[in-house]
């Protein structure tokens, strides 16, 4: 249907007239550096008259503190179970060097008696 059947105010009028006007063939083909990046360059273009010096910007990778907001949830539970009197069952994991120079990584089961 043709945008002029439709009410002016009407959303399918209105993009097919938007559609209509942005056409990149109208576009001057001797400009070739037409910029459509959304974020422009830090450090501005030469002319040819001057150089210009731009080094990487320092803000880019920073990490910012964490606000005063953020709480660090409970991390898991022990794996360990209490078996009465003192007594508690563990399952870790540990690492240990052995003698060729290679490292054993292990889960290992633990008792605590307290006393």
């Amino acid at each position: 249907m043709p945008a002029v059947d439709l009410p002016a105010d009407s959303p399918v009028a209105m993009e097919q007239s938007r559609a209509e006007t942005f056409d990149l063939a109208l576009l001057p083909k001797e400009d070739a550096t037409l910029d459509l990046r959304a974020v422009k360059p830090r450090c501005p273009v030469s002319t040819g008259k001057e150089i210009v010096v731009c080094a990487p910007d320092p803000e880019e990778n920073r990490l910012r503190p964490l606000p005063d907001t953020y709480v660090v949830a409970e991390g898991m539970p022990r794996a360990q179970v209490g078996l009465g009197d003192g007594v508690t069952l563990d399952v870790h994991v540990d690492a240990a060097a052995m003698p060729d120079g290679t490292v054993s990584n292990r889960i290992m089961i633990g008792t605590k008696i307290k006393f």
